[in-house]
């Protein structure tokens, strides 16, 4: 007679992990836009800890939670938002600066991609929309540098929550797919 064996930890009922994780990414992103906007005393150095413990926990997860397969690919963005947090926490007000001015520089060069695309793709359909693309890169992008040093108190917070949110928001997905599916994740 044979004794059953436990299901492993990776067993269609963990969806709960994935939405979880997600869950407490959307409430951090939450958070980051909380602070920025209506709360603005030492928001570098929060906004820094909430993506540091972002990364952890999806860091947590690509480690335990996931097959070895995606493994690279669940922990890359994880990677990256430890490094950010531990940057901005570090040096608060020149991290989340510095930071401002890359993602301005990550804008111009967006936009000039965009712009030769447009030029490119002219013939082809739905062009219109790579030449709307580049107009609004450019305007967030003058945006950000007019108002620099000043932005980098509201940009990093935005950026910050725009990117826990989209994360979190996909891992919740992931999650109730896999729980709808019963598939493992």
């Amino acid at each position: 007679m044979t004794e059953p064996v436990p299901p492993p930890l990776s067993s269609p009922r963990t969806w709960y992990w994935p939405f979880g994780l997600g869950a407490g990414l959307v409430a951090l992103a939450v958070l980051c836009f909380y602070r920025s906007y209506f709360n603005v005393v030492d928001n570098p150095t929060l906004i820094g800890l909430f993506m540091l413990i972002g990364g952890v926990a999806e860091g947590i997860l690509a480690v335990f939670g996931r097959a070895w397969t995606e493994f690279v690919k669940d922990l890359a963005p994880a990677l990256l938002y430890v490094i950010v947090g531990m940057v901005v926490i570090a040096d608060p007000l020149a991290g989340s600066f510095w930071l401002t001015l890359v993602l301005a520089a990550a804008f111009i060069t967006g936009a000039v991609y965009r712009a030769t695309a447009w030029l490119r793709d002219r013939p082809l359909r739905g062009w219109t929309m790579l030449a709307v693309a580049a107009a609004v890169t450019i305007v967030v992008w003058l945006a950000l540098v007019w108002t620099w040093p000043r932005s980098g108190i509201w940009v990093l917070g935005t950026v910050a929550g725009v990117g826990l949110a989209v994360t979190g928001w996909s891992w919740i997905q992931r999650g109730w797919s896999a729980r709808t599916a019963h598939e493992e994740l």
